[in-house]
């Protein structure tokens, strides 16, 4: 990585430590919605790398990473930012690019991602909620999508309608004429992450707001798949440095008695580099538009795994302290969680990497 890219993660590292620690007990605790952080993170250039058309990503993850260090809660709503930029990138709608990607990458434009449905639809998981008619202009969007993440009245998202075979990728605004956002039931954690349950009834979408046309879907989705995952690693792979970080000041005074425990420091950072070792060649290969899907598949599935070692291993440094609801351990212990369960889940992971590797064996 250039030295400018490691100058940005360091600044971006001393950002979160001033601006986001201070607020993370509000997040977690009282379902507080960092609007003005994300703004403002923008601003100091902490989605400025997916600006880069020949590069970009590698640098977005470990600036994912820094924020999941301080707050795996905001980490993921940088990731919905990023990703939606990661969704614009990919498009061939320039006019489109030119109409919303400088403001998102300047946090000016908050913006989330409503691709939880249709990952899971394409793997066969389930049905895709978003139905699409075409009309003279555009298309109409009828449908419901239960968890977008990131949003406000004033956010947009990136969607996907069926539409007969095929599908169309689309950027909706949440103040369109027929959408409707309301709050989703209550979670165990990341209330503060602006998750929401969107409505559509009879919502035109018009061909300038159109990120990948039915004929284009099946190229584009390839190309923003990869990405989605990469990026999704630098939540995890924050969570794992706090969690490395309880640890550590545990072992400080109970160094001996932790030592019986099976996941310690040294072996759960010899993971955590040889994940980010192959997060740095995987991305180079997707910027390039030269990578296979199984690999990706596989880190993020391990990626996961690691990140629920880690925090469970922080919490029993810990001990009892590690029970405390002040204490970061049973707060990274939640957030650890949700990156195994977020679109795409463990279980999710193993389904595509075994159907593959059978078809393979095949």
């Amino acid at each position: 990585m250039s030295s400018q890219n490691n100058e940005l993660i360091q600044n971006i590292a001393s950002f979160a430590q001033a601006k986001l620690r201070p607020l993370v007990e509000k997040i977690d605790r009282e379902k507080f919605y960092p609007a003005d952080f994300l703004k403002e993170l923008g601003e100091v250039g902490g989605f400025a790398s997916l600006g880069n058309p020949n590069g970009g990503l590698l640098s977005q993850i470990l600036v994912i990473r820094q924020i999941g260090r301080i707050c795996g809660s905001t980490a993921f709503m940088v990731w919905c930012q990023s990703a939606f930029a990661w969704y614009l990138r990919q498009s061939k709608n320039q006019a489109l690019n030119d109409k919303y990607l400088p403001d998102v990458l300047s946090g000016k434009q908050l913006a989330g991602t409503g691709m939880s449905n249709t990952m899971k639809h394409l793997s066969g998981i389930e049905k895709n909620n978003l139905k699409a008619i075409r009309v003279a202009g555009g298309y109409i969007v009828n449908g419901g999508l239960p968890w977008v993440s990131n949003l406000d009245e004033t956010h947009i998202f990136g969607a996907t309608a069926q539409i007969n075979d095929s599908y169309v990728m689309f950027v909706l605004r949440c103040n369109a004429n027929g959408v409707s956002i309301r709050r989703c039931p209550e979670f165990c954690a990341l209330e503060g992450t602006g998750t929401l349950t969107v409505t559509a009834k009879d919502v035109f979408i018009a061909d300038e707001d159109v990120l990948a046309q039915p004929i284009e879907f099946a190229d584009y989705i390839k190309r923003v798949r990869a990405g989605f995952l990469l990026l999704q690693i630098g939540i995890g792979a924050g969570i794992i440095d706090a969690c490395l970080d309880v640890i550590n000041e545990s072992n400080k005074t109970r160094g001996e008695v932790n030592s019986y425990l099976e996941h310690s420091s040294g072996s759960l950072n010899i993971r955590l580099n040889k994940a980010l070792d192959e997060v740095a060649l995987l991305s180079n290969e997707v910027e390039n538009n030269n990578h296979a899907i199984l690999p990706v598949l596989k880190l993020r599935e391990a990626a996961a795994v690691l990140c629920l070692d880690a925090s469970q291993s922080a919490a029993l440094h810990a001990g009892a302290k590690g029970y405390l609801m002040q204490n970061a351990a049973q707060r990274l212990n939640r957030e650890a969680l949700f990156v195994a369960i977020v679109t795409p889940a463990i279980k999710h992971l193993r389904k595509e990497i075994a159907q593959i590797e059978q078809k393979k064996a095949a």
